[in-house]
């Protein structure tokens, strides 16, 4: 079977599932759930990628990509399951709900595919990865370590921001500016950033690798793919609600730590960790909440 077919069959099965947890999302009004169904089916599509191609893979390479797979779309699924379970809906949705009015069903329903669209996204480069039957060298184990550090930052970057959002008392205009979100706005899309980077050492000998140089690209948001292509378009239900992601000081934050730095300048977050100002520490008068 070709790429462009397990592409075409992918799209298809993708499309199946966020249509129908499109209905259920109409059901309990609640759209949150569409980033837990992306987390996980860029997992069950990765990995059956990776099934259907084993032959063409190293048993060693095989198993390593069949591990680092699976864990990320666990781990990251199973923490925005528990972020969103039995809670209401997120604010970015909730603005789109609003803002869409009468058209919010069928809003909500190109949205959910175009979700579709990008779970086929972030697993094809499994396509590529697979068809490599040499052992792992060098190359391989310096993608892995740097793998290792993006999944470790990443989960330390949630852990902390969920364990803030959790802390007795603490009001909906504080932002987190402790631990790894002292440096950076959104330290979770970054280390996501670095982790996805790994998968250029991992496929270097691979045919087809050029492709994968397109892949960091994509990976400023692996919960909500879409909102760079949004902002830059200024599509107004959406590029509102994420300025604050992208701004590294929105009007609206008059108090937000000037130390920080956007996810989209990946080298500024880098040179932002030698830096410190005395206005670290401000309060925070905002009304809204810690962006996700």
């Amino acid at each position: 079977m070709s790429s462009l077919d397990l592409l075409l069959y992918g799209q298809a099965g993708a499309s199946v599932v966020m249509f129908i947890g499109w209905l259920v999302a109409l059901t309990i009004r609640n759209t949150s759930y569409v980033d837990v169904l992306w987390a996980y089916g860029v997992g069950v599509l990765g990995l059956t990628y990776l099934y259907l191609l084993r032959d063409e893979c190293h048993i060693s390479r095989y198993a390593l990509l069949l591990g680092l797979l699976g864990v990320w779309s666990a781990r990251l699924g199973t923490h925005l399951l528990r972020r969103c379970w039995k809670q209401p809906e997120d604010a970015r949705y909730a603005y789109l709900r609003d803002y869409l009015g009468k058209r919010t069903n069928l809003g909500f329903f190109f949205f959910f595919q175009v979700q579709a669209f990008w779970i086929v996204l972030f697993a094809s480069p499994f396509l590529i990865l697979a068809r490599n039957p040499s052992e792992l060298g060098p190359v391989d184990q310096l993608g892995l370590f740097i793998w290792i550090v993006g999944f470790t930052g990443v989960s330390l970057a949630d852990k902390q921001l969920r364990i803030f959002k959790n802390a007795p008392g603490r009001t909906r205009g504080e932002v987190c500016d402790t631990g790894l979100w002292r440096y950076s706005r959104h330290p979770n899309y970054f280390f996501e950033w670095v982790l996805w980077l790994s998968y250029l050492l991992l496929g270097m000998n691979c045919p087809g690798a050029g492709w994968l140089l397109l892949r960091p690209f994509t990976s400023f948001s692996p919960a909500s793919p879409g909102f760079p292509l949004w902002k830059h378009a200024n599509w107004k239900p959406v590029a509102m609600p994420t300025a604050l992601m992208f701004n590294p000081h929105p009007p609206s934050f008059p108090g937000f730590p000037r130390n920080q730095t956007p996810i989209h300048e990946p080298c500024r977050y880098l040179h932002s960790i030698k830096r410190t100002r005395s206005d670290a520490r401000l309060p925070h008068p905002c009304r809204h909440t810690q962006p996700l």
